[in-house]
């Protein structure tokens, strides 16, 4: 944690970044792939309905699996558990924005650790060094 983050905001955040893990590690991990072979399984469905899931599954990764998990799968274990990570994501989200608007001291240290990145997010990485790089990298000179 930076020094901009002390007390309840540095522990909360750690907190939701810790009950977020788990869920996250599912939905970007598992669930894909089951979604894919539980659609390619399906008896339920025809040829062209299980074509069309699996490019969308493969296609549009993150919110397919996300709907087909939530609404369409065969599979009930593979239906609660997407379920129950949406139901956690939304409550992780609404938990947040409550203790975001009713604690000035977690409101102010997210705003500071906001502002000194300039608003946004920023990645320190050492330069890459090699012919294979520099080439294309040499067209772009910082200012």
């Amino acid at each position: 944690m930076h020094a901009t983050l002390s007390g309840f905001a540095a522990l909360d955040l750690t907190g939701f970044g810790l009950a977020l893990a788990l869920p996250m590690l599912f939905v970007a991990r598992v669930q894909p792939i089951w979604s894919v072979i539980d659609c390619a399984v399906d008896n339920r469905r025809g040829t062209l309905g299980k074509v069309l899931w699996i490019l969308a599954l493969i296609l549009l990764w993150g919110v397919a699996n996300w709907l087909y998990g939530a609404f369409a799968a065969a599979n009930k274990g593979l239906l609660r558990l997407t379920r129950l990570a949406w139901a956690f994501a939304i409550g992780l989200t609404v938990a947040f924005l409550v203790i975001f608007n009713m604690n000035a001291e977690f409101r102010r240290g997210i705003e500071d650790e906001w502002h000194s990145h300039g608003g946004g997010l920023v990645v320190q990485v050492n330069p890459a060094t090699g012919s294979h790089i520099a080439g294309p990298l040499a067209a772009l000179e910082c200012e």
